[in-house]
């Protein structure tokens, strides 16, 4: 049977133990991406007195891999981040009526809650906190205010988990074909990236088990609010709390990458690998903007450090409660930027392009958070 690839169909869910696979629950539309076998295999090139190289082989490792492309989305990409990072807390969002005896900050605790996250939009503070609370005044002996819940913006608050054995889904691909499936399926690296004129993208590289045969599925896909460059920005601050209130800048292009640097583990007895480990886990991006000054450049040049901010908001989309609509908001907190470069091209306008490492802050207890605004009452 011959069929084109929008035939394909690419799913998934979390698996409550690793290498144990679940039905899929959550279908993801993709631009490139299918789910393939690898392999790995012995030679033997022993000499037979003749010219020819191999005498035998065999095939000694065999998992699976696939590298999928598409478009952010408010709503499965929460499930994405939630497979890169692996910490994950469902917030609330507030509205503080008034704040008394001082200014309330991210990470501050009440009553052993945590205001996790302080967004402003427009010119408004939106306070997110890990907790319950509804209507009343909270304060944490150093400041009080009294609080409103936006109940209507669901918020979901992601963090890297800080172990060597990150939780895993199990992926499920379908064509008209074959259906297949495969367990223990974990991200390599994850990207976020953004030109002006198109669409935010994912680009997600994973890697799992060997596949297995699969019973044939239905996919059902849900419409989703969709971010783009002309909904996106890009800020820089000198730490953290200084994001909510720093400039845009002009951008081109942008990418932010997170490594997670995995590794298999394959064991005697078996073609198939025992297990996945993540190791080393690291940020980092690059960006192109126009050449108008010396600031980014010489950010480099005297190997500041900056906090870095890049949001989406869709105002195309029905809005979850008064000027707040789907959105995300990436918070780079310590970010190294240590390559930049300008374009040289005689007839076209100069460009500059700039490249970071993002490293771990102290002072925040963070590299990277993240903050994604739905509709979703369930969570990831």
């Amino acid at each position: 049977m011959a069929y084109i690839w929008r035939l394909s169909a690419i799913w998934l869910w979390k698996e409550t133990n690793s290498w144990t696979a679940v039905p899929a629950q959550v279908w993801i539309p993709k631009e490139s991406g299918t789910l393939n076998p690898s392999f790995e295999e012995a030679r033997d090139s022993s000499w037979y007195w003749v010219i020819d190289e191999i005498y035998e082989s065999y095939t000694t490792k065999n998992f699976s891999n696939i590298t999928l492309w598409g478009i952010a989305r408010d709503d499965f990409i929460g499930y994405l981040l939630l497979w890169a990072l692996w910490k994950y807390s469902k917030v609330k969002c507030f509205k503080a009526n008034n704040i008394s005896w001082w200014t309330p900050a991210r990470w501050d605790m009440v009553s052993g809650w945590a205001l996790k996250k302080i967004i402003k939009i427009w010119n408004t503070n939106y306070y997110f906190f890990d907790w319950n609370v509804s209507s009343w005044s909270v304060s944490n002996w150093t400041w009080t205010m009294t609080l409103t819940e936006v109940s209507w913006v669901k918020g979901h608050f992601f963090e890297r988990l800080n172990s060597n054995q990150h939780p895993s889904f199990t992926i499920y691909d379908d064509d008209p074909i074959a259906w297949s499936y495969a367990p223990y399926c974990m991200i390599n690296t994850f990207e976020l990236s953004c030109e002006v004129a198109d669409y935010v993208k994912f680009n997600v590289e994973f890697q799992w088990k060997q596949m297995q045969s699969a019973t044939a599925q239905n996919p059902v896909y849900v419409d989703e609010a969709p971010f783009l460059a002309s909904m996106a920005g890009v800020r820089f601050a000198n730490n953290e709390s200084w994001l909510n209130d720093a400039s845009e800048q002009c951008m081109q292009n942008f990418r932010v990458a997170i490594n997670k640097n995995l590794t298999d583990i394959q064991c005697f007895w078996s073609t198939d690998i025992d297990s996945i480990y993540n190791q080393q886990f690291w940020v980092e991006w690059d960006f192109e903007a126009l050449y108008e000054s010396t600031t980014l450049r010489d950010y480099v040049v005297n190997s500041q450090k900056k906090a870095l901010r890049f949001y989406a908001e869709n105002k195309n989309a029905t809005p979850l409660a008064t000027w707040i609509y789907p959105s995300i908001y990436v918070d780079l907190m310590k970010v190294w930027l240590n390559e930049w470069t300008k374009t040289d091209t005689t007839n076209e306008i100069i460009k500059q392009t700039m490249w970071f490492t993002g490293q771990y802050s102290n002072n925040d207890s963070a590299s990277i958070e993240v903050l994604l605004l739905n509709s979703n009452w369930e969570g990831y």
